[in-house]
């Protein structure tokens, strides 16, 4: 997929994160035989002139790297509004929300309205903290900024007046306690935060002076003075994602918004999570090791950096039903087949095949069954002597309907595209994926592996199909537009998650096609998860 990365020029603009900016780049994670990044840089005044000439090149998507607030003197928000009329397919950054980040005190009485706290200005209570409410980065933000009387903070408003004359300026209620952000990113019609960090200032920090101005982001955290550490403990890793996620939604980014990072507070006194911005352009495809965000995707995403980058891909194609005309003609060809489908799965072949997904692993507890068909797993399971709840999710309303999926699965099953369902899942025990992953491009389909990864508690298996190109042709002739993939290599590619380990890579014969005379080989896997009893002094969790 050939990919324009839509940047803010820094040209003539003076600005002070130049220096710090190496700019977001994908290629340093995405192979590019994957996906090709091409830049283009857009100017604050010739921004529809660049915007023009830019689309006219047809790239496939436009990923916007677009910051620039209203007093920047890049390009921003008035050029994310205008790309947005090009009628071109864009990632990330959607203008409405771009404009909201840069209008705190809206955002801030928007986000109350809708249930999120935030700072107030409560009369008499100090310290507080005199910031810009219309700029990111925490520029104008020192240890100044922090006040304990009436008279330091009109001192302080009267000093960020001078240096920035027609700027906003917030007095907030200093909020004593931990800073916290999660970066947030869009999963299909889901929200999701991941894991969320926590900055560990030096231990004489004073708790006044233990909040992120502009030099300790970016100074003192790239050279491992204030730290990062990813919060585990319950029920404040929960609360935190939660707020993050709310926050998210009441910015307005749902529907197209790709990603973001809040940024919060969390009282030391209470436990109440407290917003304070939603970064719509967090650090992410920066160089490796420079930023916080980076490190958490590296540490904790499934599959890492070329992973979220495909989730953010299969996000815009789950919402513009770009698949919809597959998912027709595959769900029609699985109703047709369904009343011959049974008898294929009592052949030597796929018994054998069967015996080898369940022999020795453990399923008790809940399953996910994705593209479940007529129900083979759920069978192979009770026969194994569990007496697992097994849920069934797939395309064919037909299939799913055999007498094997009434025996063996929790009803109804559920009827949907697997990477569309798999985005608003519950967590369950094990989740697994037998003869459907070859109906998933390789973008969709890492996505997905990211979310099982995500969701499951004990197991992940699936196994990978090394369609012949003859077989794929076939197929996608009989169906008259459903696809088909050889997922060998996009399974290949993805790395085995931390905290995770593969106990099975088998390479067999999976089945003989009956429609095509074609041997389809391919691999079964199973991951489990590392106990946490296995973890303990293993896991570092500083970034």
């Amino acid at each position: 997929m050939r990919i324009c990365i839509v940047q803010s020029s820094f040209e003539g603009s003076n600005h002070p994160t130049e220096k710090y900016d190496p700019l977001c780049d994908p290629s340093r994670y995405v192979s590019p035989e994957i996906h090709q990044f091409e830049h283009r840089f857009v100017r604050k005044d010739h921004e529809k002139e660049d915007i023009d000439r830019m689309c006219d090149e047809n790239f496939d998507i436009y990923f916007s790297c677009l910051w620039g607030g209203p007093r920047d003197n890049v390009a921003g928000v008035d050029a994310a509004f205008y790309l947005e009329t090009k009628g071109v397919t864009i990632l990330t950054n959607k203008a409405e929300a771009m404009r909201l980040h840069y209008n705190k005190q809206e955002f801030y009485a928007k986000a109350v309205a809708e249930g999120l706290s935030v700072p107030g200005n409560e009369p008499g209570r100090y310290p507080k903290i005199v910031k810009l409410g219309d700029a990111a980065n925490s520029l104008e933000l020192s240890y100044d900024s922090i006040c304990s009387s009436a008279d330091e903070v009109a001192s302080r408003v009267a000093v960020v007046k001078e240096h920035t004359p027609d700027a906003e300026i917030i007095v907030q209620d200093y909020i004593i306690g931990p800073e916290v952000s999660a970066v947030v990113v869009e999963m299909g019609h889901a929200v999701v935060a991941l894991e969320p960090v926590e900055y560990i200032f030096p231990k004489d920090t004073p708790k006044e002076a233990a909040f992120l101005t502009f030099d300790n982001k970016f100074h003192a955290i790239g050279k491992g003075i204030i730290k990062t550490k990813i919060v585990k403990d319950e029920p404040r890793r929960s609360r935190i994602r939660e707020a993050a996620q709310h926050c998210f939604k009441v910015m307005g980014m749902t529907n197209g918004g790709g990603w973001g990072r809040a940024d919060m507070r969390v009282d030391s006194a209470t436990g109440k999570v407290y917003v304070l911005e939603m970064n719509i352009f967090p650090t992410l495809f920066y160089p490796k090791g420079a930023y916080t965000s980076d490190k958490m995707v590296m540490k904790t995403y499934p599959g890492g950096h070329a992973a979220l980058f495909d989730m953010l891909l299969t996000t815009k194609l789950i919402q513009t039903r770009a698949a919809a005309k597959s998912h027709k003609s595959v769900s029609s060809f699985f109703d047709t087949f369904s009343s011959t489908y049974d008898k294929i799965w009592e052949t030597p072949t796929v018994k054998m095949m069967r015996g080898s997904v369940t022999h020795d692993f453990d399923w008790s507890g809940t399953v996910l069954d994705l593209a479940c068909g007529s129900g083979f797993l759920g069978q192979a399971i009770s026969e194994r002597g569990y007496s697992s709840v097994v849920t069934g999710v797939d395309i064919s309303p037909r299939m799913a309907s055999s007498k094997r999926i009434q025996t063996y699965y929790r009803q109804p099953i559920y009827i949907a595209p697997m990477e569309e369902f798999i985005m608003t899942s519950d967590s369950y025990d094990h989740i697994a994926c037998f003869n459907g992953f070859q109906y998933l491009s390789p973008v969709m389909l890492t996505a997905v592996l990211s979310r099982m990864f995500m969701l499951a508690k004990k197991s992940v298996s699936f196994e990978a199909d090394a369609t012949p190109a003859e077989h794929i042709r076939a197929f996608e002739q009989r169906t008259g537009g459903g696809a088909l993939y050889n997922s060998t290599h996009a399974i290949q590619r993805f790395p085995v998650p931390n905290g995770w380990r593969k106990v099975l890579e088998k390479p067999m014969l999976l089945f003989q096609s009956p429609h095509f005379n074609d041997d389809v080989y391919g691999c079964f896997y199973r991951f489990e998860r590392i106990p946490e009893t296995e973890m303990n002094g293993h896991s570092d969790d500083y970034l």
